[in-house]
């Protein structure tokens, strides 16, 4: 008799990440799910429960990295073409799941996780430095996607306009600004976990930023997914644990049921022996019992075996277990360095661009009046063949085509920019 842990621990493994998956998913990014578009890739896993070994099978013929078509719709194995865009990544695994089982006649419908691995693209037009493709990024407003593009375009009378230099370095300083916000609040949550706290402590200089209360909550979120995929491995551990631990007991109750027949056929063995040896037993009656002593000797031999194979899988099972917490804290210090680093690379870009903008400020010496002549800049976003205006701040979808006009004011009205005595206010 053999024991063999291995398959066991596979599926909890493998079910594990797929819990951890859902967890991230439901709860970083389920105010405001993304909505699949054309162009984006996603990698597909398809896993099925094997009821009778108790086991998860991934289906790598069926899994894959597919792509959202011009139509909207991306083919998959033995399902055919299936509308992605317009849908979030958990209604279309759920589509493909119900499709899967139908056309393969499976009698439970396979799990299938769904990851976004790239974006498709947003494109930038009209009065830009660079107008193209740029990478899409959850998140993206008009004024990052522009920043992308180098700003707005300088046309010929731009040394007489340096106040557009004002709009670029603060749009470029903005986009800083929230990349430092977000790695400051992952930081605090870097170290709610290294401290084993249960809640992440808001830094004392992001407290009247309204923006980190969102970021706080998201990371929130990924520190509670880390504390339940901790605790669920140390419960399978233990788990295992306390089964090998039973088996070991039924293996000590088989060996003393088995040594007390071994004892009985060795004393009957020595009778017998004794008869024959007198003439009064035939001697394959002798050899009868020999092969029983032997046999039983065998079977002993394969419990023990089975026991030493189940101790051996035991302390396995409590080294990995104590090793959890140590490649943890380990791993997330690893991490704060690297924020550590990216925070003070970026404080040094905010230093930089904010003397940038104070200087594009001093020259320019003006300060903009409502209903002057300066020239306006005007946004839109065609989007499924549709024109929508637009401001900076407006969100943008992967797909998006987003245009930038100049629109320059009449010469000779009024609200001229304000010339000031020191710095202007951009």
């Amino acid at each position: 008799m053999q024991y063999e842990p291995t398959p066991l621990r596979r599926a909890i493994s493998h079910y594990g990440w797929l819990a951890l998956t859902l967890l991230f998913v439901t709860g970083a990014g389920a105010a405001e799910p993304y909505l699949l578009s054309v162009s984006d890739k996603i990698t597909v896993k398809v896993v099925e429960w094997k009821a009778g070994e108790s086991t998860f099978e991934e289906l790598t013929a069926l899994g894959g990295e597919y792509t959202i078509g011009a139509d909207g719709q991306t083919s998959f194995p033995f399902v055919g073409a299936t509308q992605g865009a317009g849908q979030t990544v958990t209604e279309l695994a759920t589509t493909l799941g119900g499709k899967l089982q139908q056309a393969l006649g499976l009698p439970v419908a396979p799990d299938v996780t769904i990851e976004i691995t790239t974006y498709g693209p947003v494109y930038v037009s009209g009065d830009v430095n660079t107008p193209g493709g740029y990478p899409f990024a959850p998140g993206m407003t008009v004024i990052k996607a522009l920043t992308l593009a180098g700003g707005e375009r300088r046309t010929a009378d731009a040394a007489s306009r340096p106040e557009r230099e004002l709009l670029t370095t603060s749009g470029a300083l903005d986009v800083l600004k929230e990349e430092h916000l977000r790695l400051l609040v992952r930081r605090a949550r870097l170290d709610a976990e290294l401290a084993g706290t249960e809640t992440i402590a808001l830094p004392p200089e992001l407290a009247d930023v309204e923006a980190a209360k969102s970021l706080l909550a998201a990371e929130q979120a990924i520190m509670l997914a880390h504390q339940r995929q901790m605790t669920a491995q140390t419960t399978s551990l233990d788990g295992e644990v306390a089964l090998l631990t039973r088996q070991i007991e039924t293996f000590e109750q088989k060996r003393t049921a088995m040594e007390q027949q071994l004892a009985q056929a060795q004393e009957q063995l020595a009778k017998i022996t004794q008869l024959s040896d007198d003439g009064l037993a035939l001697a394959s009656r002798v050899t009868s019992l020999e092969t029983s002593v032997a046999d039983l000797q065998s079977r002993l031999l394969d419990i023990d075996t089975a026991s030493l194979q189940a101790h051996q899988d035991i302390g396995v099972a409590e080294r990995e277990r104590s090793q959890l917490g140590d490649v943890r804290v380990s791993d997330l210090t690893l991490e704060r360095q690297t924020v550590d680093g990216e925070i003070a690379e970026l404080a040094l870009k905010i230093t930089n661009q904010s003397a940038l903008l104070q200087e594009a400020a001093v020259y320019s010496g003006v300060q903009v009046q409502t209903g002057g002549t300066l020239p306006t800049y005007s946004y839109a976003i065609i989007r499924d063949g549709q024109e929508i205006a637009a401001d900076e701040s407006t969100a943008v979808h992967a797909g998006d085509v987003i245009t930038a006009r100049l629109t320059l004011s009449p010469e000779g009205t009024t609200g001229q920019p304000q010339p000031t005595s020191a710095e202007a206010t951009p």
